[in-house]
């Protein structure tokens, strides 16, 4: 996962350690040597996914893994009086990865975690395959070490698997009570509100899933917010489709608060893949479109003037070097 900046990259794996990569300036992706600096294990079994906060709140980064916990990690500067990480500068202090929190209120392992947009406050969201969606909220931004689980959503998924909730992902709209679209074992895609009314989630929208001839959401993403008329939300899934959904903004009368931010489904598109699908991902205007699957290459997604997306670029990786490091492997 990338920094809000794009200048980090996080990465984790099956062997329980989550890795930090920082761009210098030639251009290459490097990562300190130091125990605890850049590298450490993160959890009792394989780290399933992680997720950065906005810097606005420091430097935080939240893991996910197969042993049922979530963990907040902060960066600590040691040469600082305040100990805070400031990014925009090239300070050479020294950094070490820290554990503020840890939650654990899921009973089966954590699929996904994923911090909220900055303007729902230092807020984050699990999926485990419990089932359940859990959010969690931080007390106090200048003390990481307490957090309040504000709600949980119970997802439809397929009793019969283990995996439960497989994938989530947040609205970035400033304009929008907060929401989520999340994917499960069952392969269903579904859309949930806050309701201040209620003060409680609920299903909003049924998308399009993937159910055959195999089911299960794999991921799912929300393109960000750049004050459209629409939101786009791309799901891939085990059946090897690869979808974007187009939701559009129902704007009513100033006086009718409800109207106001309803959302309603236009359309959902199936792209024309050759290989299963594994990931997708937005830029950061929401145009662009970013998959990867088991073929080793990643696919360019764009829209044309009347709304069908396309491949408009293949990026290979280096496939002498792939062979050279399986020859090379015991």
């Amino acid at each position: 996962a990338f920094d809000h900046y794009g200048r980090r990259i996080a990465t984790a794996s099956g062997d329980r350690t989550v890795k930090i990569w920082d761009l210098d300036e030639n251009g290459d992706w490097t990562s300190s040597s130091e125990a605890g600096a850049s590298e450490w294990k993160a959890h009792l079994s394989a780290v399933t996914s992680l997720s950065w906060g906005h810097p606005e709140f420091g430097q935080l980064l939240a893991t996910s893994g197969n042993d049922g916990f979530a963990t907040i990690w902060e960066e600590r500067s040691e040469g600082t009086a305040t100990g805070f990480v400031d990014q925009s500068t090239n300070s050479s202090a020294a950094t070490r990865w820290t554990e503020r929190a840890r939650l654990t209120d899921a009973r089966k392992s954590l699929s996904c975690v994923k911090f909220a947009p900055r303007h729902l406050r230092l807020q984050v969201a699990t999926g485990s395959a419990d089932g359940m969606v859990r959010i969690y909220e931080a007390v106090d931004v200048m003390n990481l070490n307490q957090w309040l689980l504000q709600n949980s959503i119970k997802v439809e998924a397929d009793s019969s698997t283990d995996l439960g909730v497989t994938s989530l992902d947040w609205c970035t709209g400033r304009f929008e009570p907060p929401t989520l679209v999340v994917g499960d074992s069952s392969g269903s895609v579904n859309v949930y509100r806050y309701s201040d009314a209620s003060r409680n989630w609920g299903l909003y929208l049924r998308l399009d899933g993937h159910t055959s001839p195999r089911k299960g959401v794999l991921d799912v993403a929300w393109s960000p917010d750049v004050g459209r008329s629409y939101h786009l939300i791309s799901s891939c899934g085990r059946d090897g489709v690869l979808r974007v959904h187009r939701l559009k903004k129902i704007t009513g009368s100033s006086d009718d608060k409800k109207s106001s931010s309803e959302l309603q489904l236009e359309s959902s598109q199936k792209l024309d893949t050759t290989a299963d699908t594994w990931r997708v991902a937005w830029n950061v205007t929401g145009t662009v479109l970013a998959s990867s699957g088991d073929s080793g290459v990643v696919k360019l997604w764009k829209s044309d003037f009347r709304g069908n997306w396309k491949c408009v670029s293949d990026v290979h990786g280096n496939l002498r070097d792939q062979a050279s490091a399986m020859q090379l492997a015991p």
